[in-house]
């Protein structure tokens, strides 16, 4: 009986000695942090300890409309000042530069998430690393791999401008021309825009950046093993006492504390909108056509994101592709092609309006489209590689044409234009052909993609002209409109496009990997005011 008493009597006291820990006010649980008396006294003494932060280093630490300080950093050291009993003020500042400025004529006693430099030693002494972060190389997706930028010759780096990275590739890699910007955003961003060829950020910013601003053109090309950040706090006029205290608090931090609060500034949370339209059998099939079509990119995003950490040598990237390659065959062709069949499953239906029938034609014409765009994904990544092997034959490029001006018959009436064709400079007789040796379907896409973009380029009411010469071997493409002079020279890379809400910028550019595959070529001639010319050069063949 004694001993059950005194069991439950240890057991009361063990719940009224939590329950107490759990109310006590932070500076007093703070104590409980193995102190010196020296530091005890300095936690009491001292007050508020001034912080100046980088105003603009999102996700990492930003100061918001309001002047708070939020970011990962933010958070961090909210812990270490509830485990010390130590308070932070922050002092508003403008920018990075400002902030080490006024740190260095005492307005503020520590930087709040920095990495250790020699220049920044002469005036600080830091903690040790609150966070880790790799930093990476930046470019556009055309740049080779980067595996020792000291080979690197006549390229440009861009920097937020005072940051380490700039104080340590100025000093290790002169044969580097140094940019500097004022933010985060607008080093990517002349990256994206080809003002620079590179930036060197930390990987957490980076994909935030990336992310944020919808800069698929960039890519992760490369690391620095020795120039990972290990962001500390610095302070300043050598206050051994509070570095130390700063240390304890930091050492309570766990790696699950860190990791929860990363996610939680780095989560992006995507929104969906309810659809309330009237429920129908069609209306189903097109749901169902883009779920899949979602499913496609979340996938492929999620295959991305892999691919940009994946950076330690071009093997690996390599790989990676691949696996794009067979998700996209496996995961999606062969359900696509199921769902192709239901617009002709319900089309046998009696009781359809005619709108509904045409809106079935319309789903299995489009889910065609998205099957042939797919497999085509996989040869025009061969066709880039030179791996890709194009089977020739004799094909009937009028028609050809014939069957693309029929597709795009709804594009020609919406805008009232007229599209003339015409053979060695007259009418195609009835029942011609012009034959080109080459690959129908790669013959089918490229020509597509053209007459498409000069009937979309060209004003209502406009006149679209298809020439071919089957002497020259050529199909020549005009409409009125001039390309806009900025982007002439770049008419035919990746992601070059004008004028268009949601154009890619991918149709010329497949149209010439296509055209190179079937030893042919494709150029632009804009030398005619108000005018625009593509000119394809084909294979051989002749008219029939």
């Amino acid at each position: 009986m004694i001993a059950h008493a005194l069991r439950h009597t240890a057991a009361s006291l063990f719940l009224f000695l939590l329950l107490v820990w759990s109310v006590l006010p932070t500076p007093a649980r703070a104590m409980a942090l193995d102190l010196t008396e020296q530091e005890s006294r300095y936690v009491r003494e001292h007050g508020t300890v001034t912080m100046c932060v980088d105003p603009d280093w999102v996700p990492f630490e930003s100061i918001n409309a309001t002047g708070e300080h939020e970011g990962i950093a933010a958070d961090l050291i909210r812990l270490v000042a509830g485990r010390t009993g130590l308070r932070f003020e922050l002092v508003p500042t403008a920018s990075w530069d400002e902030s080490l400025a006024a740190s260095k004529d005492g307005r503020c006693k520590v930087l709040s998430f920095l990495n250790k430099t020699p220049q920044r030693e002469k005036w600080l002494i830091f903690t040790a690393p609150l966070f880790s972060d790799v930093n990476v190389f930046i470019t556009r997706e055309e740049h080779p791999f980067i595996s020792d930028p000291g080979k690197l010759v006549g390229e440009s780096i861009v920097f937020p401008r005072g940051t380490s990275m700039e104080e340590l590739v100025r000093r290790d890699y002169p044969n580097l021309t140094i940019l500097v910007t004022e933010t985060e955003n607008e080093a990517v961003t002349m990256v994206s825009a080809k003002k620079a060829d590179m930036t060197m950020r930390s990987l957490i910013v980076a994909a935030y950046t990336i992310k944020k601003q919808g800069l698929f053109n960039l890519k992760i090309a490369g690391q620095l093993p020795y120039y990972s950040n290990n962001l500390s706090i610095g302070v300043a006029d050598n206050d051994q006492t509070l570095r130390d205290i700063l240390n304890k608090g930091i050492a309570t931090t766990t790696k699950a504390e860190r990791a929860e609060i990363e996610n939680r500034h780095v989560s992006i949370n995507v929104q969906t909108v309810t659809d309330y339209g009237f429920l129908l059998k069609v209306l189903g099939v097109v749901l169902v056509l883009a779920a899949l079509g979602g499913m496609w990119a979340y996938k492929v995003k999620r295959l991305n994101s892999a691919l940009r950490r994946e950076i330690a040598h071009r093997e690996a990237l390599e790989r990676m592709r691949d696996d794009v390659e067979k998700i996209i065959r496996h995961d999606l062709v062969s359900p696509l092609t199921g769902i192709i069949s239901i617009p002709e499953l319900l089309g046998g239906q009696e009781n359809l309006t005619r709108d509904q029938r045409e809106l079935l034609h319309h789903v299995a014409t489009s889910g065609k489209r998205m099957l042939a765009t797919i497999r085509m994904t996989g040869d025009l990544a061969r066709m880039e590689k030179g791996t890709y092997t194009v089977g020739l034959e004799d094909c009937d490029v009028l028609g050809i044409v014939r069957g693309i001006l029929a597709n795009l018959a709804g594009l020609i009436e919406a805008k009232g234009l007229a599209l003339t064709v015409r053979v060695d400079g007259r009418a195609p007789r009835s029942g011609e052909r012009a034959l080109f040796r080459g690959d129908p379907v790669l013959f089918g896409n490229l020509l597509e993609n053209l007459i498409k973009n000069a009937c979309e380029a060209s004003p209502g009411n406009g006149v679209v002209e298809l020439d071919i010469d089957t002497t020259a071997r050529t199909a020549a493409i005009r409409n009125q409109g001039e390309v806009p002079r900025e982007i002439v020279d770049t008419f035919f890379e990746k992601y070059v496009t004008s004028g268009k809400a949601f154009g890619t910028g991918l149709g010329t550019y497949s149209a010439r990997i296509m055209a190179r595959a079937m030893g042919g070529d494709v150029e632009l001639d804009a030398s005619a005011p108000g005018r625009t010319t593509v000119v394809v050069r084909l294979p051989g063949g002749g008219a029939t």
